[in-house]
């Protein structure tokens, strides 16, 4: 058992725009209350945390990578990164909308998921450089050389890179784990819960200095068929805990989630029953939320105010609180 103790009320105008419009116009949709819920650390047991924006982010803009694999495949018709940018933005909602987690719903594999996917961004990017669309684009040859580069640049080492406060965060959670059980208390678990594919688990955890040695559970939207901030996914990741820690009665308030979309993240969390922490990356360059479709659900005590409250601009934050 240990607590953390956080005496931190960070300022809204820390946080950029456009999240700040976000947030202003999710929280307009729901009642809101002048309350000022704080953490209740004193029986947290377990850590669950998202994983890109929050312990991962890419080495270079998304955009750069297709637009540099489109150089390498030598495409006939290159677009810029300005014109990635719309186009991912476009292809990523319209696939994640008509098939969600990745393939997840509908049981294709997540390299097919992206297949297809990548194709259109690819297609979407052509029709934003203004250059025609048609069989004679490119052919099916290229698309593939294409899309191989692409799908290995993300599951290799060159795709992405552990943030440096998450490497100073697990440190510190690690030593407190190790204290805890040289003081026979009750030990401290870590999770994965995340709209991820199942290869970030499989691959890219592992790849990047064994980081999935970290955790004991690995919650991914495209196993289970459910993304964040929907309960089910939630649900898996408590049931997953209550095991880890051998504590069938386990209470969901002794999960505490952690991660970078006030949406998948922080709403959906509280609104399931964890405790939450919101992980402001708006200053990262190379942390991007695309989801912004999904609806951000009501919790009790839902409020700018709340929110505020509970914001992080680093895990650091967290690691420093840590007491036991």
């Amino acid at each position: 058992m240990f607590t953390i103790s956080f005496s931190f009320v960070p300022s809204i105008v820390g946080i950029s725009l456009f999240w700040s419009c976000a947030l202003v116009a999710a929280l307009s949709l729901s009642p809101t209350t002048s309350s000022k819920p704080s953490l209740d650390s004193s029986n947290i047991r377990a850590i669950s945390l998202d994983v890109t924006g929050t312990l991962l982010a890419t080495k270079e803009p998304v955009v750069k990578s297709y637009c540099d694999a489109a150089s390498w495949a030598k495409l006939p018709n290159i677009p810029t990164q300005q014109d990635f940018k719309a186009g991912f933005k476009v292809a990523f909602r319209e696939r994640s909308i008509e098939s969600p987690c990745f393939g997840g719903v509908e049981g294709i594999s997540g390299r097919d998921w992206w297949l297809e996917t990548v194709r259109r961004v690819l297609d979407s990017a052509l029709l934003e450089s203004n250059m025609e669309n048609n069989e004679c684009s490119y052919t099916e040859e290229e698309f593939q050389r294409y899309f191989r580069r692409v799908y290995q640049h993300f599951g290799s080492p060159g795709g992405y890179m552990v943030l440096d406060d998450a490497q100073s965060f697990l440190s510190s959670v690690e030593q407190q784990q190790q204290l805890l059980q040289d003081n026979d208390k009750d030990k401290l678990v870590l999770g994965i819960t995340s709209n991820t594919p199942i290869r970030h688990m499989e691959s890219v955890l592992p790849m990047l200095d064994c980081l999935h040695d970290k955790f004991s559970w690995f919650t991914c939207s495209q196993e289970i068929g459910h993304e964040k901030p929907s309960p089910q996914i939630f649900q898996d990741a408590f049931e997953k805990a209550k095991f880890w820690l051998e504590d069938p009665d386990l209470e969901k308030e002794a999960i505490l989630h952690i991660g970078d979309s006030y949406t998948n993240d922080y709403c959906g969390a509280r609104a399931y029953g964890f405790q939450a922490l919101l992980l402001d990356r708006s200053d990262h360059p190379n942390v991007t939320t695309y989801q912004d479709w999904l609806e951000a659900p009501d919790y009790p005590g839902k409020s700018l105010e709340d929110v505020q409250a509970n914001t992080i601009t680093s895990l650091e934050e967290v690691a420093n609180l840590l007491v036991l």
